[in-house]
C-alpha cells in the first residue's frame, strides 16, 4: 500500500516527477508510472494501486482534464474519499470536481519552502495520518492554509536497536561469539509483526563508551535499545540483557540467563518473547529448532561473522567450508542449511550458458533440506532463485525472491537480492522503495546508501541519485563504494573531469574500473568518427574488466550504437556467455551479472535505440512482460525516442518469422 497515488497526464510528466520527488523527500511512499498509461493490459495493476492508496493526488491541467485516465482515477478516488486535487496549471476542472476544494500550485516551481507546497504537505500528513480506510470530505476543511511550524506528529512505532552484547570472556577472539549471539537475537526479533529493527551494520557500530542513549537516538532514531553481555565458559553461556526506552532512559525489562549451548535457540526465542512483551508487540517466536551441537553452532557464528557486504571469493569459500562443517555436525540446523545453500548459490556462475553443473545439485540439496526443517527459512528460497539461469525463468525467480523477502524482510542481504531481482525485469522504481526502507533500517551503512543512489539513477531519477551519492561521500569519506557510485553517475552524466578527479583521489588504483571508463570515454570523444568506430570495436573485442552488457552500454554511450548492438546481438546469436566478467576478484561481482544490467544507467544509451527491443525479445523478457503486464519502467523514459511495446511486438514477430531460437 502506497501513501500516495499520483494521477497525471503523460504530457505533464516533468511536473509529476517534481511532485513525486518532493513527496518522497517528505517521507511519503508514492506510486506513479507513466508506462501504465499506454495499454489496457495494465488496468488491473493500476486499479489495485489506486484503490489501496491512502491518498490520490490528482494534478489538474488543460491536458489532464480531458484525459479519460485521469478523470476515471479522480472519480474512483472521490468515491473512496481519498481524493486530494491539485491545480498545476490554470484550467476548467470537470464539473463534478468544481465544488471540491483544490490546492493551487500553479506558481510552484519545485521550491521546498514555497507556502503552497508546505501547506499541501501539511495537509497530506493530516490526511494520511488518519485511520486507513476512513475517508475525509475535502469540502469540510480548508486545504490551503499557512504552513505550520511543524507537521503533526505521527503515532510512534517502536524502532529497536539491538547493540552488540559485550564480550566478558576476557578473550577478544571470542568477540565473534558475543556478536553472533546478538545478531541471532536481532534476526529472531526482526521476524515480529509490526516491529522495526535497526540492521546490524548500523547498530553494531556502537560499542563500549559509544553505547549512549543520546547517540542511539541521534544517529539511529531508535525508540528502544537492547544491550547486554555474554560470558562463555566451555559449553556454558551466561547472557544478561536489558531493554531501555531511549526517550526516558528507563529500563523496561532486564534478565539474566544461564544455559548450556544446546539450549541456545530456545534462549533466543525466550529473550525475543520477553522483549516483544515489554514493547507490547504482537509477536510469537518461531518454534525453537532442535538443540544444536555447540561446536557446530560455533562454526555457524564464525561463518556469519565472515559474511560481509564486500565479501571476496576467498571469504565466500571460507563461509561455505564452515557451514558445511556445521551441518555435518548438526544435520537438523535449518538456518545453517539455508545459509549454506545461499552462499553456494552466490558462488554459481551468473551466465546462462555456464551452469556450474558440479555445484548446482549441492545448492538445491541444501535448500531443500533447509525448507524441510523450517518452511520459513528465507535464505533457502533465495538460493533456489539463484539456481535459475540469468536470462530465463523470470516469473519463477520473481516468485522465489518474493517468498524469500517476505520470510526474511529483516535480513539486509535478502533485501538487496530482492531489489536486484526486481531490476532484472526492469522494475526499478519498486527496487528503489526497497532501498528506501533498507536505508532506514541501516542508516550508518554507506554500502546500502550507495546502492540506493545507483538504483535511483537507473530509474531515471538523476538529481535524486546525485544527491544521495553526494551525501554518502560526504558522510562516509573513506567509503570506496560511495565514491565509485558517485564517479560512475558523474561519468555517465557527462562530467568526465569530475569523474576522473574522483578516481584519482582514491588510494592507489582502488577505483580502477572508474578510471578505465573515463579513459575510454575521453579517448572515444576526442577521435574523429571513423577512428572512434575502430577504437570502440577494438575495445569490445579486447574484453574489458566489466560485464558483457556493460561493455555494450559503454560503446553505445560513446556514440557507437552499431558496434554495441553488433556485439550484444552477436553474443546472443552465438550463445556466448553474455554475463561474463573477467574481473573475478570476488564472486560478489558476478552475482550482479543478470538481465538487470540491461536496465542500469550504464545501459541508458542502449535503451534509447529501437534495437534494444530485439535484445529483450531474444532474452525472453518480452514474454514475461506480455504475460504479467509488468512492463519495465524504462518504457516511459524512452517514450520520446520510440514506442517500446510496439518495438517489442515487431521484434517478436520478426523473430518468429525467421524461426530463430531465443536464448
Amino acid at each position: 500500500m502506497a501513501d500516495i497515488f499520483l494521477s497525471y497526464n503523460r504530457e505533464d510528466q516533468a511536473v509529476a516527477r517534481a511532485f513525486a520527488d518532493g513527496l518522497s523527500a517528505a517521507g511519503f511512499s508514492v506510486w506513479w508510472d507513466a508506462t501504465l498509461r499506454s495499454g489496457e493490459a495494465y488496468d488491473e495493476v493500476t486499479e489495485a494501486a489506486l484503490r489501496t492508496a491512502r491518498a490520490v493526488v490528482v494534478l489538474w491541467s488543460p491536458r489532464s482534464v480531458v484525459s479519460r485516465w485521469v478523470r476515471a482515477e479522480a472519480t474512483v478516488a472521490d468515491r473512496n474519499k481519498t481524493l486530494v486535487p491539485v491545480t498545476i496549471e490554470a484550467c476548467e476542472r470537470p464539473i463534478m470536481f468544481e465544488l471540491t476544494q483544490t490546492a493551487d500550485l500553479t506558481q510552484w516551481r519545485g521550491e521546498p519552502d514555497h507556502p503552497a507546497w508546505s501547506a499541501l504537505l501539511a495537509d497530506l500528513h493530516n490526511f494520511i495520518g488518519r485511520e486507513a480506510g476512513v475517508g475525509v470530505e475535502l469540502e469540510s476543511r480548508p486545504l490551503i492554509a499557512a504552513a505550520p511550524a511543524a507537521f503533526p506528529a505521527k503515532p510512534v512505532t517502536p524502532v529497536l536497536a539491538v547493540l552488540p552484547f559485550d564480550n566478558l570472556a576476557g578473550d577478544q577472539e571470542m568477540t565473534y561469539f558475543s556478536d553472533g549471539i546478538s545478531e541471532e537475537i536481532l534476526h529472531t526479533i526482526a521476524r515480529a509483526h509490526g516491529l522495526s529493527v535497526i540492521g546490524k551494520t548500523s547498530s553494531f557500530q556502537f560499542r563500549g563508551a559509544d553505547k549512549t542513549t543520546r547517540r542511539i537516538v541521534d544517529e539511529l532514531a531508535a525508540t528502544h535499545m537492547l544491550d547486554g553481555s555474554v560470558r562463555r565458559t566451555g559449553n556454558h553461556v551466561r547472557i544478561s540483557a536489558q531493554l531501555i526506552d531511549t526517550a526516558t532512559q528507563m529500563t523496561l525489562w532486564s534478565d539474566r540467563y544461564d544455559r548450556d549451548l544446546t539450549d541456545i535457540f530456545a534462549l533466543q526465542d525466550e529473550i525475543a518473547a520477553a522483549i516483544a512483551a515489554a514493547l507490547d508487540a504482537h509477536f510469537t517466536p518461531a518454534t525453537a529448532p532442535k538443540p544444536v551441537d555447540p561446536d557446530a553452532f560455533d562454526r555457524y557464528l564464525k561463518a556469519r561473522a565472515i559474511y560481509a557486504q564486500d565479501m571476496t571469493s576467498a571469504d565466500l569459500d571460507r563461509c561455505i567450508a564452515l557451514l558445511t562443517e556445521t551441518v555435518t555436525r548438526a544435520p537438523d540446523f535449518a538456518m545453517a542449511w539455508g545459509l549454506l545453500a545461499m552462499f553456494r548459490g552466490l558462488a554459481l556462475p551468473r551466465s546462462s550458458f555456464a551452469d556450474g553443473a558440479a555445484l548446482r545439485p549441492t545448492v538445491e540439496a541444501a535448500a531443500t533440506r533447509a525448507i524441510a526443517l523450517d518452511p520459513g527459512c528465507g535464505p533457502a528460497f533465495m538460493a533456489l532463485a539463484l539456481l535459475k539461469p540469468a536470462f530465463a525463468g523470470y516469473a519463477e525467480k520473481r516468485r522465489l525472491a518474493d517468498q524469500a523477502f517476505q520470510l526474511t524482510a529483516g535480513d539486509p542481504a535478502v533485501a538487496v537480492f530482492y531489489a536486484v531481482s526486481l531490476s532484472t525485469t526492469g522494475q526499478l522504481r519498486e527496487a528503489c522503495r526497497v532501498f528506501d526502507n533498507l536505508v532506514k533500517s541501516e542508516p550508518l551503512s554507506p554500502y546500502y546508501a550507495a546502492l540506493r543512489a545507483h538504483f535511483y539513477r537507473s530509474a531515471g531519477e538523476t538529481e535524486t541519485a546525485r544527491r544521495i551519492a553526494g551525501d554518502v561521500v560526504a558522510e562516509f569519506p573513506d567509503s570506496l563504494i560511495g565514491q565509485l557510485v558517485l564517479g560512475f553517475i558523474t561519468a555517465y552524466d557527462g562530467d568526465l573531469a569530475a569523474a576522473a578527479a574522483i578516481a584519482a583521489a582514491a588510494p592507489g588504483d582502488a577505483l580502477r574500473n572508474l578510471r578505465l571508463l573515463v579513459e575510454f570515454l575521453e579517448t572515444a570523444h576526442d577521435l574523429p568518427p571513423a577512428e572512434r568506430t575502430a577504437f570502440v570495436r577494438q575495445a569490445l573485442a579486447a574484453t574489458l574488466p566489466v560485464t558483457y552488457i556493460v561493455q555494450a552500454g559503454m560503446a553505445a554511450h560513446a556514440g557507437e550504437a552499431d558496434a554495441a548492438f553488433d556485439y550484444l546481438l552477436g553474443g546472443i546469436r552465438d550463445r556466448r556467455p553474455i554475463a561474463y566478467d573477467a574481473n573475478d576478484e570476488g564472486r560478489g561481482v558476478a552475482r550482479a551479472n543478470t538481465s538487470g544490467a540491461l536496465f542500469g544507467f550504464h545501459s541508458e544509451a542502449l535503451r534509447r535505440d529501437p534495437r534494444f527491443a530485439q535484445v529483450c525479445v531474444r532474452l525472453g523478457l518480452h514474454d514475461y512482460w506480455r504475460s504479467t503486464g509488468l512492463w519495465p519502467d524504462c518504457a516511459a523514459q524512452i517514450a520520446p525516442f520510440y514506442d517500446f511495446q510496439t518495438a517489442c511486438t515487431k521484434a517478436a514477430s520478426d523473430l518468429a518469422a525467421q524461426e530463430l531460437p531465443r536464448t
